[in-house]
């Protein structure tokens, strides 16, 4: 398997798909989601068959679990594609330039190769495994080549500020959530709360965040991230029970780590 060669496919149909949403945002056709509150549009869906349909045709033998459309392709392929072409809908309808495109292969349940695009700015972050961290900005003059992402310094807990996101499955009365979320609000500067990892991820790795805290969350959205993030130079932290992810500064992780579980 070339990694290259997929973060390469990943990276062009990461920023297909945000070009897409950002021509499209004016017209978009907005519909009601499942039984709760969540927004589906059309850019969602056409975004996600495109990315699918391009990944199907270069790599036939390998599983796709879209956001959207949920699971396709081969089932037992040791390669599973994650992809969640609009993160941020909320955002997105309501006119927030805070919304992006996430793209993640995994060899089993291993992220290999993850893009995050941030759609609004046309920056796009990726990372293979064991080969570092980058960003290209595609307004940047041509010829320009990728930098390399480095997470350096640190940072007091209560100097941070650190973003925390949960999954859709996650009500207001969750208990957990709740504690987390107070313990955080009362120990660090700030807490965001962007609706959109993918825009977490960016904001982690160019050095404006302390931290991503990620609550049952979607993997979709989760694991290429903090790949990314990761080979940045990131720390990362998982709870027991795999409901709690920590990643971000590794003093930051460390002092969050022990605020969460005491």
């Amino acid at each position: 398997m070339d990694l290259q060669r997929a973060a390469d496919l990943a990276i062009a149909l990461a920023g297909e798909a945000g070009d897409l949403a950002v021509a499209e945002r004016a017209t978009a056709r907005i519909e009601a989601k499942g039984a709760g509150a969540d927004l589906v549009t059309h850019v969602d869906r056409e975004a996600e068959r495109r990315i699918v349909a391009a990944l199907r045709d270069t790599y036939p033998e390998h599983a796709i679990l879209g956001e959207e459309a949920g699971e396709q392709g081969a089932e037992e392929s040791e390669w599973r594609w994650l992809i969640d072409p609009l993160d941020g809908t909320h955002n997105y309808v309501l006119g927030l330039d805070v919304y992006g495109v996430c793209i993640t292969l995994c060899q089993r349940e291993r992220p290999v190769v993850a893009v995050v695009h941030d759609s609004p700015r046309r920056r796009t972050f990726w990372a293979v495994e064991g080969r570092g961290a980058f960003v290209a900005d595609a307004s940047a003059e041509a010829g320009a080549r990728p930098s390399r992402l480095v997470i350096d310094g640190e940072s007091e807990l209560s100097r941070a500020t650190v973003a925390f996101t949960q999954g859709y499955e996650v009500g207001h009365d969750d208990p957990r959530r709740n504690e987390l979320f107070d313990r955080l609000e009362r120990r660090t500067k700030r807490v965001l709360r962007s609706w959109a990892p993918s825009s977490d991820w960016a904001l982690l790795v160019t050095g404006g965040l302390g931290a991503l805290v990620a609550y049952r969350n979607e993997i979709w959205d989760l694991v290429g991230g903090a790949l990314i993030a990761t080979e940045a130079g990131a720390a990362s932290w998982t709870s027991a029970d795999g409901d709690l992810v920590v990643v971000g500064r590794p003093d930051v992780v460390t002092a969050l780590r022990e605020l969460v579980t005491r």
